[in-house]
């Protein structure tokens, strides 16, 4: 099991991919090829607008900050309004545009490669038992501090810390704390041998 705890002087920022916006990219994982698995973000919602397509991608956004607003996915229907801390699935092969922004909002993304990922989005709020990892888990801190154990592994986290637990399917733990906690699990069709392996 190896894990890795990350800050925001390892996140890096992005344009979106239709210009309209800036993405802060967490953590990512590519394919040999250089395509992307997955990949864990957040964006600033600030007036309505499209998102950008992403074809033969699925998606999960979950509001972590603001009043929040509508999403609409056109003939596949609408999500009115987007709740907090409640994961949202749709696919980027559909046309989506936030609507009704009721104020500058802050939303985590999560996108796998349709057939070779996916993922399942659970918000902790205080402590927990943490059943079983996946190919790859994350845990984001929205507000700390919190403290993940894995046998003798002991991981403090702070606020926007995110922690990367691969190779440790096996595993069971515990999260310790009293605000929010993101946990997102990914499982690879094809789990890559890790660095050091």
């Amino acid at each position: 099991m190896r894990i890795e705890v990350l800050g925001p002087d390892d996140f890096r920022s992005m344009p979106w991919r239709n210009g309209l916006g800036t993405t802060v990219e967490m953590a990512r994982e590519d394919d040999e090829d250089g395509a992307m698995l997955w990949r864990v973000s957040a964006a600033d919602v600030v007036e309505a607008g499209a998102f950008s397509l992403f074809p033969g991608v699925d998606r999960i956004l979950t509001l972590i900050g603001g009043p929040g607003f509508d999403l609409d996915f056109a003939e596949h229907g609408r999500v009115a309004p987007v709740e907090p801390f409640r994961p949202v699935h749709f696919s980027g092969d559909w046309t989506t545009q936030a609507l009704v922004v009721r104020g500058p909002s802050r939303d985590l993304n999560v996108m796998t490669a349709r057939g070779k990922a996916s993922a399942t989005v659970h918000v902790h709020r205080g402590s927990a038992s943490i059943a079983g990892l996946a190919s790859r888990s994350l845990f984001l801190c929205l507000a700390g501090p919190a403290t993940l154990t894995f046998g003798a592994a002991v991981v403090p986290l702070g606020p926007s810390q995110l922690a990367l637990v691969s190779g440790g399917a096996e595993h069971a733990g515990e999260l310790v704390g009293t605000g929010a906690v993101i946990q997102i699990d990914i499982a690879l069709a094809v789990d890559p041998t890790l660095p050091g392996e």
